[in-house]
């Protein structure tokens, strides 16, 4: 029996509970609702030939890193789907090339798949997060502008929106359009965090601060993504200069369970040194995470991940295990096809090695002829500013003052962040 789901789209079943729970799972995953999984796992139980909740079980399961249980959730999909719509045909096989690996070949059948279902949003949001970690700004924000035509007053569609518009540098647009989709819908974590995004880069940190622990609240029901929200606030603390609020809020959010999930990693790594950065002792508080960097070298895949294992390993001290990363990763980076890996994360990971290691010239060395193309490992602007900001605090240390007073004032230009525009009062005054 062919009926819609939730956006209005075909889908094969003659089950009223599992159409119910399929609907439940599409919007938690577009939400990021820890229970996800288990709805799409109940729609296949309530019906077992739902091909489309296969998939989805697939997708999450693949995001938390269970990959052979995402293979083995795709492999039923494609036995499932065969007589099905066109359109379940064309999503299962979108999705089963981004879980078996094949980031290519997704890219292509998703961009086919909606120019004929543009308001398939399950599809949409894993080729906006393809394009995400390639650092592909520009197509994400022609994708939203593309599907928000189709699918108006979606807050799920306005979030991802208003985030490609802040990346676009549109914060003052970006944040009305955050607002506006959580006027929708208050429990939007991704508008929260577009939201957080467009404040954050228009330097409104005591409006952050204000604004944004309400609208994290009614976010609850939300993955790991909640703490990645947290993050945002400590930023804003740490971007005004309340570094001791910034580091508590770390500490209780990332450090009191250290998580192995790429995401929170990212997190609790950039905050330990971006403190570090400015003089911070953490030292003690390195060894949990380069303990979890240790058991990931064998997940390398994303770039941006392998560039914040090496800064943990570093960073602690772990010099032996920090050489294997970079030794494993110029093995592999004559086999990238994209040339990303030999061109811009060994060398960017060396120079962030190089700093936590004291040798300030070589960090500048490394990581300055990579700054137009540190975008393309993706991560949003906030956290790339990592690997800026280490190389403007490196010219500070190793004494180059033309650099870092170049580098400064593009700096506090774009952003006045607290620690940088008192660099640049003591800069000037010496």
């Amino acid at each position: 029996m062919v009926t819609h789901d939730v956006h209005g789209l075909h889908i094969t079943t003659a089950s009223s509970a599992a159409l119910a729970a399929y609907d439940a799972a599409a919007v938690g995953l577009l939400g990021w609702d820890a229970s996800a999984l288990d709805q799409f796992r109940a729609a296949t139980t309530h019906d077992p030939q739902l091909a489309l909740a296969h998939a989805g079980a697939g997708v999450c399961l693949f995001l938390d890193e269970r990959f052979d249980e995402a293979r083995a959730a795709i492999e039923s999909a494609r036995t499932t789907v065969p007589g099905h719509s066109e359109r379940e045909r064309s999503h299962v096989e979108a999705m089963a090339r981004l879980v078996t690996g094949k980031p290519p070949e997704a890219e292509a059948a998703m961009r086919a798949h909606l120019e004929t279902w543009p308001r398939d949003l399950l599809i949409a949001q894993r080729l906006y997060f393809l394009w995400f970690w390639q650092g592909r700004f520009r197509e994400m924000l022609d994708l939203t502008t593309a599907i928000v035509r189709h699918s108006p007053g979606n807050s799920f569609v306005l979030g991802l929106h208003a985030f490609a518009l802040e990346e676009a540098g549109r914060c003052d647009e970006a944040a009305r359009v955050a607002t506006a989709a959580l006027v929708r819908n208050p429990g939007d974590a991704w508008a929260v965090h577009a939201l957080a995004h467009a404040l954050y880069e228009m330097a409104g940190f005591d409006t952050g601060i204000t604004r944004l622990p309400g609208c994290i609240h009614p976010c609850r029901h939300v993955n790991w993504f909640r703490d990645h929200l947290v993050w945002h606030l400590a930023l804003m603390h740490y971007a005004r200069g309340d570094y001791g609020r910034a580091s508590t809020i770390a500490r209780g959010a990332f450090e009191r369970r250290p998580s192995a999930i790429a995401g929170e990693l990212h997190d609790s790594i950039s905050m330990l040194w971006r403190l570090m950065l400015i003089g911070q002792d953490v030292n003690a508080r390195w060894q949990p995470f380069a303990e979890i960097a240790r058991g990931r070298l064998n997940r390398q895949g994303l770039l941006f991940h392998a560039v914040h294992l090496g800064m943990a390993l570093s960073a602690a001290g772990d010099w032996p295990t920090a050489g294997r990363q970079l030794d494993m990763l110029r093995e592999r980076a004559p086999k990238d096809k994209s040339g990303l890996l030999g061109d811009v994360v060994v060398p960017l990971t060396e120079g962030m090695q190089a700093f936590a290691g004291g040798d300030y010239r070589k960090a500048i060395e490394r990581i300055d002829p990579l700054r137009p193309r540190i975008t393309e490992i993706g991560g949003s602007r906030a956290q790339r500013d990592i690997f800026h900001d280490t190389l403007l605090e490196a010219c500070f240390r190793a004494g180059d003052a033309e650099r870092a007073e170049r580098l400064l004032a593009e700096r506090v230009k774009r952003r006045p962040d607290h620690y940088w525009t008192s660099r640049q009062v003591r800069a000037s005054a010496s």
